[in-house]
């Protein structure tokens, strides 16, 4: 028989897990995410940098780009509500890339769309 120390244990540990996953499926499903959205082509130039609380940081590669995603925000959070409901989703908030070479490389990484 386990101990109450130990069921717990293995509660929040399944529990941490199952949020643990949703955040990297999150962060690997944007460009499903715009393409989605109608905005396949700015989440090319763009990606999930983090999620701080419930608000959602998204960076991009040029002012533009930008300015397309946010005019797609509403769709976009709706989006991702429906689909990660459990993160707890309340807002996004973008801003352009002092770096778009790291942004370039992750979108160079990022796995190929089916």
């Amino acid at each position: 028989m386990k101990t109450a120390g130990e069921l717990l244990s293995a509660f929040f540990d399944e529990q941490m897990m199952n949020k643990a996953q949703g955040y990297s499926d999150l962060f690997s499903s944007w460009m499903s995410i715009t393409e989605a959205c109608g905005a396949a082509a700015a989440g090319a130039h763009s990606r999930i940098l983090e999620l701080e609380r419930t608000i959602l940081l998204v960076e991009t590669d040029h002012p533009g780009w930008m300015q397309i995603l946010q005019t797609k925000q509403r769709r976009l959070l709706a989006h991702i509500r429906k689909s990660f409901p459990a993160l707890n989703i309340q807002g996004i908030s973008f801003l352009y890339s002092r770096n778009p070479r790291a942004l370039a490389k992750a979108a160079a990484d990022a796995p190929e769309r089916g």
